[in-house]
């Protein structure tokens, strides 16, 4: 996560902010003490049940990928950005119809908003290299789910391309 995931999404973020692209971010976070907002697959045993106040710094977004200026954070209690916050009304508000996604945990989290934001028929893409689950093999096959199906799967260096390549 350290030495690719977070780098290689700085790049991007600076890339996007170069172009004029909207860049916006989702924490999780529960909004009560004793986290009772959580939803259920937040409550489960194992990965989900990790408690991140949302005042303390392990639900802070990484210093290297802090906003800057207005950008847009929501605080999610669920799995997906989409259905945990006013996201959707936010995207649509924008004008937003393309959507790059990235994050932690890609069997989960980015699983699940790509999942969700598919069905609200925007256009998906995975930046593959700026994604990490528990192990390589879940990330890798979960990628290998949501592909052509949710989302078209790319890395850092193929959007990058593409993003250069439409200035």
């Amino acid at each position: 996560m350290h030495k690719r995931v977070i780098p290689r999404t700085a790049e991007l973020l600076k890339l996007a902010r170069a172009g004029d692209v909207k860049c916006l971010f989702a924490r999780i976070a529960p909004h009560t003490t004793g986290s009772r907002d959580r939803s259920l697959s937040q409550k489960m045993p194992r990965w989900n049940n990790l408690l991140f106040p949302k005042n303390e710094m392990p639900s802070q977004v990484v210093a290297m990928l802090a906003p800057i200026g207005d950008e847009i954070v929501v605080t999610k209690a669920t799995d997906s950005a989409l259905t945990g916050t006013n996201l959707r009304l936010i995207l649509h508000n924008l004008g937003i119809e393309n959507v790059v996604c990235a994050g932690i945990f890609t069997d989960q989290c980015v699983s699940s908003i790509v999942r969700n934001l598919a069905d609200e028929s925007f256009n998906v893409v995975v930046v593959e290299d700026c994604c990490a689950a528990g192990s390589d093999e879940l990330h890798n096959k979960e990628l290998e789910i949501i592909n052509m199906i949710y989302c078209l799967i790319m890395s850092s260096f193929e959007l990058t391309q593409m993003m250069s390549s439409a200035r």
